[in-house]
């Protein structure tokens, strides 16, 4: 760092820089340099690496490389490099001067890890795409697993960023929220108890996406058309949307018609409305017609 600096001043000298103004000419060609690293850096890879990845996926047969490099994950992975170039590179700007150099590099960091959280993120969401085409996990509910891993990853990105924002051991700051674990317990209860039935219901085989379900207690009859951490979404026969709690299904019983579909039958559920005064014996004459018209049927036969 030194030897680059030094050699930046007996630069700047031979082009006539006075000495008065050397520190801050020499501070405004390095920031400099650095900005336009990183903006290079940048623009390389949004119009040659982006582009040829999406030509590679092109290619293939295979679906799921589409999903897993799609315009979010390779967006939020440009995001990510002019902060890293900063982060690396900043330190040369300001060689004497710990505090602003921390500040900035705090800021850097703080971002880092926002634009990583969203990464990640991403990185779920395609996962969860590729495997709810998948012949062997489409038919399981892992929209709610998919969206607790989403939530501890948000979670351990505030921790970092609190962390790094107060100067604090990120481990001490876990050991003070087991303390409240009980408060936490409290405010995240529908998450977890969403989530342990979740796995309940996907381990047992109890409900799919596309499932026809019957609860009158909560006046769901219909299909299952959505299972998250928090809500099961059915919709009725009248297309009314009802929500159901995860954790009710596993608590409370429910009829599932899935049997029925698979062997092929179905049931109907028709009113049909009869006016009793229209109920009487057949008559001789009405016996005499319909054995008839059955006897003239069966010689058209």
């Amino acid at each position: 760092m030194d030897t680059i600096n030094n050699d930046l001043t007996n630069l700047l000298q031979q082009m006539g820089v006075h000495q008065e103004s050397l520190g801050i000419t020499q501070r405004i060609v390095i920031i400099a340099g650095i900005l336009i690293i990183a903006f290079v850096a940048d623009y390389f890879c949004r119009k040659i690496v982006v582009p040829t990845i999406k030509k590679l996926t092109a290619r293939t047969q295979a679906t799921w490389d589409d999903y897993l490099f799609n315009d979010a994950v390779l967006d939020n992975m440009c995001h990510l490099i002019p902060p890293i170039i900063l982060y690396v590179l900043l330190p040369f700007a300001f060689p004497h001067e710990p505090v602003t150099l921390t500040f900035i590099l705090k800021l850097c960091w703080v971002y880092i890890t926002a634009v990583a959280m969203k990464l990640i993120c991403s990185f779920l969401t395609s996962l969860y795409t590729i495997s709810s085409e998948h012949e062997k996990l489409k038919n399981h509910p892992l929209k709610g697993v998919y969206q607790m891993i989403k939530l501890i990853v948000i979670c351990v990105g505030v921790i970092i960023i609190v962390s790094t924002l107060i100067d604090k051991d990120p481990v001490n700051i876990l050991t003070g929220l087991g303390a409240s674990a009980a408060i936490l317990m409290l405010v995240f209860k529908d998450t977890i108890m969403g989530l342990v039935a979740g796995v309940q219901l996907s381990a047992n085989d109890m409900l799919r996406p596309g499932d026809w379900i019957t609860m009158p207690k909560y006046g769901a009859d219909g299909t299952v058309i959505e299972v998250t951490l928090t809500t099961v979404k059915v919709r009725n026969w009248d297309n009314t949307i009802t929500t159901v709690p995860p954790y009710a299904l596993v608590s409370d019983s429910f009829q599932n018609w899935r049997g029925m579909r698979e062997s092929g039958g179905r049931r109907v559920k028709r009113s049909i409305n009869i006016d009793m005064n229209t109920v009487r014996f057949c008559t001789p004459e009405q016996m005499k017609k319909f054995e008839k018209q059955v006897w003239m049927s069966g010689f058209e036969k």
